[in-house]
């Protein structure tokens, strides 16, 4: 491809879309590790797609979009599980788009909203390609020099809004938000705490963003991160409470009302885990006083 400038033409697009889903299919048919197998295959494609452009902004966006349409949509034709493919999906695409100078968060933002699309097309598992995206953002962020947090709050605002318009329930896709938060950590060899405060705020905020019940958001997000520390063997205790803190954090943000809303919501006892909720952002402007004894 050889665009210099001006928008892409439908053909172009189209042709982006189908050379993406050849590779996919050539990429995963007949292996087992699929994720694995489309990171150098996606990697490939971005790079050979963006090579020679100039394309910037919006434009640049559309090309990682319509790549990793084509991509899905390769998977889904042999068969395979889409839900399984995001991880290598983001790395993969992030890895491609490095090459050419790229913002990686905005790649991040993109290429996860693309993943729930094209996954809701094609009628695969929402929730797996939620877990992947989220933990393919993080171990990929780390790889390029991103913060682990911002990776993965930029991941989980995309995949909870793409979510929502296919129809998802938002305070749904919790779990597996944090679910990809806690693998993509401990892939990466880095503490889940401070980044499962920060995507359960993402979610917050989209809810928010979207015009969802935050406070009811608010609490399954807590339940979600609660039933994900159990799976995977993390404190539950502990998770719990990062996630509503960062719950709070965000509301608090948005208003004050969501912010006393979301408090009410989320402490106390929660699916058998007494949350306690950190205070230090509660008055930032202030240093934190002690109590007398």
């Amino acid at each position: 491809m050889n665009q210099q400038q001006g928008s892409m033409s439908e053909q172009e697009k189209k042709g982006i879309v189908k050379a993406a889903k050849e590779n996919a299919v050539e990429a995963v048919k007949g292996v087992g590790d699929v994720a694995g197998a489309l990171v150098d295959a996606v990697s490939g494609t971005m790079v050979k797609t963006l090579q020679g452009t100039r394309a910037v902004g919006s434009e640049l966006t559309g090309l990682v979009v319509d790549t990793v349409t084509g991509v899905i949509k390769g998977v889904g034709e042999v068969g395979a599980e889409v839900g399984s493919a995001a991880k290598g999906v983001i790395l993969g695409t992030l890895r491609g788009t490095k090459e050419v100078g790229a913002s990686a968060v905005d790649t991040i933002h993109s290429s996860a909203s693309a993943l729930i699309k094209g996954t809701a097309d094609v009628g695969g598992d929402i929730a797996a390609t939620v877990k992947g995206a989220v933990e393919g953002s993080i171990v990929a962020g780390k790889e390029l020099g991103v913060n682990v947090a911002e990776a993965a709050s930029t991941a989980t605002t995309a995949v909870v809004k793409g979510a929502n318009a296919v129809g998802t329930e938002i305070g749904s896709t919790a779990k597996s938000v944090v679910l990809g938060v806690l693998q993509g950590t401990k892939e990466i060899g880095t503490n889940a705490i401070e980044t499962v405060s920060a995507s359960v705020g993402a979610i917050v905020k989209a809810a928010s963003d979207t015009g969802g019940d935050v406070a009811g958001t608010a609490k399954k997000a807590v339940e979600g991160t609660i039933s994900a520390a159990k799976e995977v063997g993390v404190d539950a205790a502990e998770a719990a409470s990062a996630a509503a803190t960062g719950a709070i954090k965000a509301a608090g943000e948005i208003s004050a009302s969501a912010g006393e809303q979301v408090r009410k919501a989320v402490t106390g006892t929660i699916a058998g885990i007494k949350v306690v909720v950190k205070e230090p952002f509660k008055k930032e402007d202030q240093p934190p006083t002690g109590k007398s004894s």
